[in-house]
């Protein structure tokens, strides 16, 4: 008899367990890994960074950076991002170019709109035209004069000549009536500065918050801005010279893979718009040139799909094809 009471009870109680759904696994148990996809000394790396001391106290747990530099603008990385297991513990700091911009004028290896998930985007930052301060172009109109009368024989460096900084270079071409030679740094702005203060280059346009303290420092001269720079006033926009076609911004977002779990994204998006939002983080952004606007994850779909699009017009009407 007490056998078959035995029986019955683990039956019953395989029975219960077998009914009861398992329970979800507490997020994060573990650091979480956030891609670079421009390498030491970037943009994101340095947004990554300035960001990860309040991720870690919102997430309690580590923030650990890999980097994944290459292909132009952070292909490779976001590749690897979208390729990655989808629980939460691979994040990439991606740009736009990513997602609008490399994917209109090259083939990528991923879907900008089926492959990740978004979670924050920061805000902008202006892509300003820099040469070496030693340099004898004291103006735009200098510079682009010497352009004119030497056409193919300036270089200009960026990152990727399909990220931001090198279509906003196609765009000065054609509203300028110049011939520049774009030069594209695939690992990022690091090596492309490290060239242009070489004098192996004549020029670079980058994202502002990677230039600004060497043009605080008079190593580097600005000619020209897409937007207003806040901390030099005096630099001229694009606009203001006659060449408005030439207003391509950079923006940076915060990505995991496609399909990421529900347990992962409560924990993650407050803790990103929380740490976007303090205004500690928010000065230290603003010092280095950037315009923070914290936007969220149906946000951010939102503005891809528009931004694409308008690549897409633009490269139309420059008359720049597809790698």
């Amino acid at each position: 008899m007490k056998t078959v009471t035995a029986t019955l009870a683990a039956i019953f109680f395989a029975l219960g367990s077998a009914g009861a759904a398992p329970a979800q696994e507490t997020y994060p148990n573990k650091p979480v890994k956030i891609v670079i996809p421009l390498g030491p000394g970037s943009g994101n790396d340095v947004v990554t960074r300035i960001l990860s001391e309040s991720l870690e106290k919102e997430l309690k747990t580590q923030i650990a950076v890999e980097y994944k530099a290459g292909g132009g603008g952070g292909v490779v990385g976001a590749d690897f991002v979208a390729k990655s297991k989808p629980d939460g513990y691979t994040l990439g700091t991606l740009n736009n170019s990513v997602f609008t911009f490399s994917p209109v004028f090259a083939s990528v290896p991923y879907d900008p709109f089926k492959d990740f998930t978004p979670i924050a985007r920061l805000g902008t930052g202006s892509t300003v035209l820099v040469v070496n301060a030693p340099a004898p172009w004291k103006s735009l109109e200098e510079f682009l004069d010497h352009a004119r009368k030497n056409p193919g024989k300036v270089t200009c460096g960026t990152t990727g000549a399909t990220a931001v900084g090198g279509i906003d270079l196609e765009l000065l071409n054609v509203a300028a009536g110049v011939k520049l030679t774009i030069v594209p740094y695939k690992e990022g702005s690091g090596p492309n500065l490290a060239a242009l203060l070489g004098g192996h280059i004549d020029c670079a346009m980058q994202l502002w918050p990677i230039l600004i303290n060497h043009v605080r420092g008079g190593k580097l001269r600005p000619l020209a801005s897409v937007a207003p720079l806040k901390e030099f006033p005096q630099v001229p926009t694009f606009a203001q010279k006659g060449l408005s076609a030439v207003n391509l911004e950079v923006w940076f977002g915060f990505y995991g893979p496609a399909n990421l779990p529900k347990n992962a994204m409560a924990k993650l998006v407050p803790a990103f718009e929380k740490a976007l939002r303090d205004p500690g983080n928010v000065a230290k952004l603003q010092k280095i040139g950037w315009r923070v606007a914290y936007e969220g994850p149906q946000e951010m779909a939102e503005r891809i799909k528009k931004e694409f699009s308008t690549v897409q017009d633009v490269a139309k009407k420059a008359g720049i094809k597809a790698e």
